[in-house]
């Protein structure tokens, strides 16, 4: 095993638990009489292959997440999938791409230490493409990509699953394991196996109408800056709710974020796990939650409430409430200021709510709008209830891991962007006292101030130095050890800590 994979990615335990998913199986080996003559350009390997309409075979295949661990893969079938990567459309018909076959256990492992997704079937096809050639264009990479589509419309007729991998972890490192010379890339992995079961749900999809144009493009681009004041209020709108198309199995919640989100919530009401809401019970709003992921947990926690969702669309809002259990009644609107009573929100009379929580979303808005939505929510408040208002102060190591993300090349993309709720769109941590001053401009009283996380916990450091080098996670790892002594100190909190806290109540 290489110094790499043993020195950053997944623990020993995720990776045995992730390797018994995949199985000890490997490909069976080449038939006594040798394998069927390869295909050709014109003809397919075998001739009782299954037969399936083209078009049955385009709405029909599915991306499959779940596979049977007990059954191994012939050779045969991984062979049909391969012959028919060979056809695929290639930049200037060059070809120059290899396919590595991956079913040793031992040889996944590793892998699996850069990227768990690598574990999740017996056999994972890798596909390489020869760094100097067709690179205008990136046409390397659609070569790879439509033979990547091939193997996976084959499988399909075939009734594999497929899983196409593009987390791999860092490619230099996979490169190295599976042996690739330096001149050539490593582009993706297709994971192979049998489905258990196979996904028959359709994807959901963006509105055709938002996504086809003729002749001049003819719809509003969205931004990738991470910068918020970069994005319109109806770009976000319009992020969001693709986001939201993914479902939930891109919303996977971090150990430390969920404590954090748990604990704010009992900061505002002891947790009531058996309670079932009358129609007089108290009234809690979660605001802006895009996925709901900790609205659910907070629900589950705090049934003695009737729950609500506020979001920029109400599609967004009702996919958050739908996170919630059935006795807390959520209920889904959608954030609509009305313009000539500022503060006033559509459908929502004032003093609504007993309970709001505001969990890192003001770092999401355009600052022209965090006023407003302030605002709003002081109306929606009820008399002797209280707002907990969480943000990420800019004055503390937020802003230098930030920094360090970009410059090691990690993973681009507004959907990658830093932050304690991820993929969500823009995000930038803001001035503690920016805060201050916008809360009381939107009339509430702080009632408390609360500073957590002058450096990050030791799970945390865990996930964010999984897939860097030996010496620089070490190194990583002093430098906040030694950060944990400093923040001992007096006064550090309130002047570094990332994660702050506002207990609000309605001051006039």
């Amino acid at each position: 095993m290489s110094e790499d994979a043993r020195t950053s990615g997944p623990s020993d335990e995720e990776i045995r638990a992730a390797a018994r998913i995949a199985g000890d199986h490997r490909v069976s080996d080449e038939p006594a009489a040798g394998d069927a003559p390869p295909a050709g350009a014109e003809r397919g390997r075998l001739a009782n292959r299954p037969a399936m309409d083209f078009w049955s075979v385009l709405y029909g295949r599915r991306t499959t997440r779940r596979f049977d661990k007990q059954r191994p893969v012939p050779r045969e079938l991984v062979l049909e999938l391969l012959d028919a990567a060979l056809i695929a459309p290639t930049s200037c018909n060059l070809q120059m791409w290899d396919f590595i076959v991956v079913d040793d256990p031992e040889q996944r492992e590793q892998l699996g230490r850069l990227s768990l997704q690598v574990l999740s079937t017996p056999v994972t096809i890798f596909v390489t493409y020869g760094k100097e050639f067709s690179e205008e264009g990136h046409a390397n990479v659609q070569s790879a990509a439509a033979a990547m589509m091939q193997m996976s419309n084959a499988a399909h007729v075939l009734g594999i699953g497929t899983f196409w991998i593009n987390q791999l972890g860092p490619r230099d490192q996979v490169g190295r394991i599976l042996g690739v010379p330096p001149d050539r890339e490593v582009i993706a992995g297709l994971a192979v196996g049998w489905p258990d079961p196979y996904p028959t749900k359709a994807p959901r999809r963006r509105p055709f109408e938002h996504v086809v144009h003729w002749n001049h493009y003819g719809g509003t681009a969205i931004p990738t800056s991470p910068r918020p004041d970069d994005w319109t209020l109806e770009q976000i709108r319009d992020y969001q709710q693709a986001r939201v198309l993914n479902g939930n199995r891109y919303n996977k919640s971090r150990p430390w974020e969920l404590a954090g989100a748990l604990a704010a919530a009992e900061r505002l009401a002891p947790r009531n796990t058996d309670g079932v809401p009358g129609d007089d019970a108290p009234r809690w709003l979660d605001v802006l939650p895009v996925h709901g992921l900790f609205t659910g947990a907070m629900a589950r926690h705090h049934r003695d409430h009737r729950w609500s969702v506020l979001d920029l669309t109400l599609d967004v809002a009702a996919f958050a409430a739908k996170r919630c259990p059935t006795q807390v009644q959520a209920e889904a609107y959608a954030y609509e200021p009305l313009s000539d009573t500022p503060g006033a929100m559509q459908g929502l009379p004032a003093g609504t709510f007993s309970v709001i929580t505001c969990r890192h979303r003001l770092e999401s808005l355009p600052a022209a709008e965090r006023p407003l939505l302030l605002a709003t929510l002081h109306d929606l408040l009820a008399p002797g209830g209280k707002l907990l208002l969480q943000f990420t102060s800019r004055r503390s190591f937020h802003g230098i891991a930030d920094w360090m993300h970009a410059r090691r090349g990690g993973p681009g993309g507004v959907e990658y962007v830093l932050a304690p709720d991820p993929n969500l769109g823009p995000y930038e941590a803001v001035r503690p006292g920016e805060v201050e001053r916008l809360v009381k401009q939107a009339g509430f009283r702080i009632a408390e101030r609360i500073h957590e996380d002058v450096v990050p916990g030791t799970d945390e450091v865990g996930f964010r130095t999984r897939n860097m080098g030996g010496a620089k996670a070490g190194l990583l790892r002093a430098a906040v050890a030694v950060g944990r002594v400093l923040a001992a100190i007096p006064g550090m909190a309130a002047l570094f800590a990332r994660e702050r806290t506002l207990i609000l109540e309605r001051g006039r």
